[in-house]
C-alpha cells in the first residue's frame, strides 16, 4: 500500500498542473505621431512593436539568417487590471523595423503570428481583442493609449469598477472570409453594401478588410464615388468648405453640432454578412484637420486589386474589436464614447 503513495502524489500533482487555468496577456497600445499614426505595443523588453493586422509573423532586425528567437513580454490579466509580468520566447522573421519601432507584431491569420504564438506558449485561446486609442486631436476622445488582450476573456474599462465588461456589448459574430489566396489579413463580406443615412449607397456584396497600418478607410474607386456622392447629398451644402488634402468633403465644424457620438453627420453603415452592421458615426467618420474644419475621413484607394473596402485605424478607434482565429469570427462594439467609455480608460494599475 505504501508503494502506491508516490504514484498517487504524482497523479495529484499532474492533475493540479493540468487543471491550472492560464491567463490571457495584456499590453498597452500607443498611437504614434500624426505623420504615421501607427499603433504600437511595448512587447520587446519595453520597446515598441508595430501592431499589424495584415502581417503573418513577428519581425525584428537580424544580423544573419531568416529567423531568430526573441523574448517578448506582457502582463497576465483578469480583463480589468494587469496581474503579473510574463516573458516568453517567440520565433521572429528577420526584417527591417519600421521607423521608431523595434519590429512588428504580426497579428494576421498565421501560425507564426503574435496571437498564435501567445496561444501556443501560454495555453490560451487563439483570440485577441483590440481597443485602439484616439489621440484626442482628431475629433474622438482619448489620450493616445489603448489596450489589447490576447487569449480571450472579458475586457473592462474604468471607471467605475461596477461596470459590466464591454465584451457584453459585442455584436453578433461575423464569419471571416479569405477572398485573397495567401493573404493573412482579416476579411469579411458586406453582403448589403454600404448605406449612408439609412439608404444603400454602394450595393453589395463587397469584400471588407481591416487594417491597423492604414490610417483612414480606403474605398475602391467605384465604391468611393458612390459613397462620397451619397454623403454629400445627405449632409447638404450649408456647412461645406474647401477641401483639405487628402480629403474631398470638408465642413465648418462649428456648424455641424455634436454629441457623445461626435459630429451630427450622416451615419455610415457597412452592412455585413448575417445582418450585423459596422456603424461609423461622426466620432469615427470626421477627422478634425484644424480648429474650424472637419473632413469626411474616407479616401479613394490607389489600387483596384485589393478589397473594395479597407477599414482604417481611425474608423476602428474607440471600438472594441475581437478577432477569434479559432472560430474564424469577427465581433465588435459600437462607438464607445457614445456610452461614456473610451479605449483610454483601461486601468493599468496592477491588481494587488
Amino acid at each position: 500500500m505504501s508503494q502506491l503513495k508516490p504514484v498517487l502524489v504524482f497523479f495529484l500533482l499532474a492533475l493540479c498542473a493540468c487543471t491550472a487555468v492560464s491567463k490571457p496577456l495584456l499590453t498597452p497600445i500607443n498611437k504614434g505621431a500624426a505623420s504615421t499614426a501607427l499603433y504600437t505595443a511595448p512587447l520587446s523588453a519595453g520597446r515598441p512593436l508595430v501592431l499589424d493586422l495584415s502581417a503573418p509573423a513577428v519581425t525584428t532586425p537580424c544580423s544573419s539568417g531568416t529567423t531568430t528567437t526573441v523574448t517578448l513580454s506582457a502582463n497576465t490579466t483578469d480583463g480589468a487590471n494587469p496581474l503579473s509580468p510574463v516573458s516568453f520566447a517567440a520565433t521572429a522573421t528577420c526584417a527591417a523595423a519600421p521607423a521608431g519601432a523595434a519590429g512588428v507584431a504580426g497579428l494576421g491569420r498565421s501560425s507564426a503570428s503574435f496571437p498564435a504564438q501567445v496561444a501556443s506558449t501560454q495555453k490560451v485561446a487563439n483570440s485577441f481583442a483590440l481597443c485602439l486609442p484616439s489621440d484626442g486631436k482628431t475629433g474622438s476622445s482619448g489620450n493616445g493609449v489603448g489596450a489589447a488582450i490576447f487569449g480571450g476573456g472579458p475586457f473592462y474599462l474604468a471607471p467605475p469598477a461596477d461596470r459590466e465588461a464591454i465584451t457584453t456589448l459585442l455584436s453578433n459574430p461575423v464569419p471571416l472570409r479569405q477572398p485573397f489566396a495567401g493573404n493573412p489579413g482579416y476579411f469579411v463580406t458586406a453582403t448589403g453594401g454600404i448605406a449612408i443615412d439609412g439608404s444603400v449607397a454602394a450595393p453589395g456584396p463587397l469584400v471588407v478588410g481591416l487594417s491597423t497600418t492604414v490610417t483612414y478607410t480606403q474605398l475602391r474607386a467605384d465604391v468611393y464615388r458612390l459613397v462620397i456622392a451619397a454623403f454629400d447629398r445627405a449632409l447638404g451644402q450649408t456647412a461645406k468648405v474647401s477641401a483639405v488634402s487628402p480629403f474631398e468633403l470638408c465642413y465648418d465644424s462649428s456648424k455641424l453640432g455634436s454629441s457623445l457620438s461626435g459630429y451630427f453627420v450622416p451615419q455610415v453603415d457597412v452592412l455585413l454578412e448575417g445582418g450585423t452592421n459596422l456603424t461609423v458615426v461622426g466620432g469615427n467618420s470626421m477627422a478634425q484637420v484644424n480648429s474650424g474644419t472637419a473632413c469626411f475621413a474616407f479616401l479613394k484607394a490607389a489600387s483596384s486589386t485589393g478589397p473594395a473596402v479597407l477599414i482604417g485605424g481611425f474608423q476602428l478607434e474607440n471600438k472594441l474589436v475581437v478577432l477569434d482565429n479559432a472560430k474564424q469570427q469577427l465581433s465588435f462594439t459600437g462607438y464607445l464614447p457614445a456610452r461614456g467609455f473610451s479605449c483610454s480608460n483601461f486601468n493599468f494599475t496592477r491588481a494587488g
